[in-house]
Order: structure tokens, then C-alpha cells, then sequence
């Protein structure tokens, strides 16, 4: 696939909306809810689309075929505009900025109201989610979860937050999805089509990041278990080093509720992959929002990577991804997906193929 342009709608109300300028939508692992942007120049807004001002429910279709009826193609994004901004100028021209995230968006920033005791016992992550979500937002898993003996929420602490917490302890992800809702994940072993190689259509740029102040070790971990006596329960202690010794850099934790010793050891763990993943990045910027498959990039899947100027040769996981359109001429303008990958051992999966250089491991996973 060479350079594609993007046709982009809106539905709202059942009713489709196009001529957008400049649009933007981020997706990530690290994120329950999705974000956009869009702009639109000399906009005559029809009444229909007014409603895009109130924050009703909103789809964002995407599609190559630029000759489509508006709310066809890929869904791209489920939620609602956060915020409308319209300017109009002295000769009465126009200008809209939409911006916004999708539907769990609402899990964020809301707390649970109608839940009696905010406690939830001897269910699962998923279960628990679905328990609190009072806001329509959706969840759902692709991983084995085993129940928990008790997920207590903290007063004012937004739905989002609880599942968060409890989901650092089994080193699990909140990820959002196209349709609004969350899914509780890890890194998989499906992959995109094809691969990205510096120097090599659809690549613009490639690059790394290396930030050694997010390398820590040891990694200790401590808690105290809600029942019992002895140091066994009262001063639980953890360390995990990985596979770096080199520097005494320890990262203090302290576990929130409670811990088995297990889960005290997979957190240490957790805690150390996660700083690797946003110490060590490979990146790209290329000059289309699909694979060579026709699918959109998507987070938590493997792309193959070679960048032989900084010896990165291998999979890893797509992290995060910011899909750009910007009409016009200049810098800055055309179609670009500006990607973001880690080892998939930082978001939870299996070490991957290849031979990268050794500074781009993050150490043992899970």
C-alpha cells in the first residue's frame, strides 16, 4: 500500500458530518479512553450538526475510499466531544475545534453513586467493572482472571481508578477500544501485516527513546495483609532486580490493599516493566493509518521493527499511536501515524522475536 488519504465522518444523531481540515485521533495501552481533535475552516454548521455542542454520543468513521457516504468505513472511535470551540472572524469566516475521548471517558470522571456499599467480593476484575459501571461505558477481557477475595473503593475515587488499582496488582492493562468500551488485557502475540524498516516505504522517520532515570533497581515492594499477625503479614517485602545489577537505583512501592505473596511479587514485576516501558521506546512516523493488510494501527498488537542505525531488529508491541490528517501544503500536512512500540514484556507478553541490542530489553516479564 502507497500513500492513502482518509476520508473522516461523524455521526451524530444518525446523521453524518465531513469536511473536517485537520483531524487527530490518539489511541494507547495506558489509556481507558481514546482522545480527539478534529478542525474544520469556513464551517456552515447545519442544525444537525449543532449537536455536536452537547455532548451527545458520537462515532468517528474512517475510510480510504474518499468517495464513501459519510458514517461508512471503520469505526475509529466511540464517545463524545469534551470540547466545541468556535471562532469567527471579522469577515465572518469560520473556524470549529472539536475535542474529546470516547465513552470511557464517563469512568474516568465519574464516580459510582448507586452502588450501596462501594465493596465488591469474590469476583473478578471484569465482574467487578461491570458492577460499577454505571455509565453504559462496556468492559470486557481476553485474559483468564481469577476472583478476588474483596475490591474496595475509596470515597470520591473515580470508577477508572478502582479497576486500575486492582489491575496493577495482576499486572493487567485498561485498554480503550473503537466502539467506547475498555478491555482488560496484556500484550498478545497477534500481529500487523507486514513490517516498518528505516529507510523503506510507508517509513517517514524512525527513532528512539532511552531514559535511564526510569531504570530502576531493586524494585521493593511492600505491604500488609488486611489480616493475620506476625512480619509475615504486617511488613510483606518484595525485590526484584530483573537482569540489572550495574547501579543501586531502588524504586520504593507500597501496595495498596491487599496482597497475597504472589501478587506482591508479580506487582514488583509489573512495576519494573512498566517504568522499562516508558524508559525504552522505539518509535516511527509513516505515511499511512494502516498495515499493509488495509487494518488501522492498533495498540497491543506486534509489529516487526528494523532500525539498523540503532540496532533495533525484532517485534514489539505497538504502544501508542496518533493518527493525523492535516489538508493544505507545507510541513506538517498529509496523512501520518506517529507510533510509539515497547518490548511486549513491558505491557505483559512474551519476549519477542529478533536481535535487538540488549538495552532494549526491559528484563523478565510475567
Amino acid at each position: 500500500m502507497g500513500l492513502v488519504t482518509e476520508r473522516i465522518s461523524i455521526v451524530v444523531d444518525g446523521y453524518g458530518i465531513q469536511g473536517f481540515q485537520s483531524v487527530e485521533v490518539t489511541r494507547s495501552m495506558q489509556d481507558g479512553a481514546m482522545s480527539f481533535t478534529l478542525e474544520a475552516t469556513a464551517a456552515s454548521w447545519s442544525s444537525q450538526a449543532l449537536a455536536l455542542r452537547t455532548g451527545k454520543q458520537i462515532q468517528i468513521y474512517t475510510s480510504p475510499d474518499l468517495g464513501g457516504m459519510p458514517g461508512s468505513g471503520d469505526l475509529l472511535l466511540t464517545g463524545a466531544v469534551d470540547e466545541y470551540d468556535s471562532e469567527i472572524g471579522e469577515k465572518g469566516n469560520r473556524s470549529v475545534r472539536l475535542s474529546g475521548r470516547s465513552k470511557g471517558r464517563n469512568a474516568i470522571d465519574c464516580s459510582p453513586v448507586k452502588h450501596k456499599t462501594g465493596m465488591v467480593k469474590n469476583k473478578t476484575l471484569l465482574q467487578a467493572a461491570q458492577e460499577f459501571d454505571e455509565f453504559g461505558v462496556g468492559w470486557s477481557t481476553d485474559q483468564q482472571l481469577k476472583p478476588v477475595a474483596l475490591i474496595q473503593r475509596q470515597p470520591e475515587e473515580a470508577m477508572y481508578d478502582t479497576i486500575e488499582r486492582e489491575a496493577r496488582k495482576q499486572g493487567l492493562m485498561l485498554v480503550a477500544q473503537t466502539d467506547g468500551t475498555i478491555q482488560i488485557t496484556r500484550a498478545g502475540t497477534k500481529r500487523h501485516a507486514g513490517g516498518l524498516v528505516l529507510g523503506q516505504s510507508p517509513v517517514n522517520s524512525m527513532g528512539v527513546v532511552i531514559n535511564t532515570t526510569h531504570k530502576r533497581s531493586p524494585v521493593v515492594v511492600r505491604g500488609q495483609r488486611r489480616s493475620g499477625t506476625g512480619k509475615k503479614n504486617l511488613r510483606q517485602e518484595y525485590q526484584d532486580t530483573g537482569d540489572d545489577d550495574d547501579e543501586f537505583r531502588p524504586a520504593l512501592v507500597i501496595a495498596e490493599g491487599d496482597h497475597s505473596d504472589d501478587e506482591l511479587q508479580t506487582r514488583a514485576k509489573w512495576e519494573r516493566l512498566r517504568m522499562a516501558a516508558f524508559g525504552i521506546r522505539p518509535r516511527a512516523r509513516v505515511s499511512r493509518w494502516r498495515d499493509d493488510a488495509g487494518m488501522l494501527w492498533t495498540p497491543g498488537l506486534l509489529v516487526s521493527i528494523t532500525n539498523a542505525v540503532e540496532q533495533v531488529d525484532g517485534d514489539y508491541t505497538l504502544s501508542s499511536v496518533t493518527l493525523s490528517q492535516t489538508d493544505g501544503e507545507g510541513d506538517g500536512v498529509g496523512t501520518r501515524a506517529s507510533m510509539e512500540f515497547v518490548d511486549p514484556r513491558s505491557h505483559g507478553g512474551k519476549k519477542g522475536a529478533g536481535k535487538s541490542d540488549d538495552v532494549f530489553s526491559p528484563g523478565d516479564g510475567l
